[in-house]
């Protein structure tokens, strides 16, 4: 009954550390201001399947999903300081998909972090 007991904690122990979440705490975009935003996605999706896909060339730090299907859709979350994006007028959060192809076929602005979690929570379920 002991090695039973023990398999059954080895389990229980690898399913709690796969389903831990970790934070995003540095990103390669100089002085970015929205690490709260960036991770209260990361940590609401993850669950689905987004993963960080933060990459230097890239104006604002991203989370993205591979669809089954072939498509990719992105997040873009900006800095909430206006002066600091690339176009001020832009939404704090852009919601992207593209096809397989890498053809643009929806974008989406947000202000409000939690109706994109909403938005997509409901979209993805």
């Amino acid at each position: 009954m002991g090695k039973v007991n023990a398999l059954f904690q080895d389990a229980q122990e690898a399913r709690e550390e796969a389903q831990m979440v970790y934070a995003i705490a540095d990103v390669p975009h100089e002085d970015y201001d929205n690490y709260d935003m960036l991770n209260k996605l990361f940590h609401a999706l993850a669950p689905h399947g987004w993963e960080n896909s933060t990459w230097k060339n890239d104006t604002c730090p991203s989370l993205q999903k591979k669809e089954r299907h072939g498509n990719v859709c992105r997040i873009f979350v900006d800095y909430l300081n206006p002066d600091m994006r690339e176009a001020p007028s832009w939404a704090l959060l852009a919601y992207t998909v593209e096809d397989r192809e890498g053809y643009l076929v929806l974008q989406e602005g947000f202000d409000n972090v939690d109706k994109l979690i909403i938005y997509l929570t409901k979209r993805l379920n």
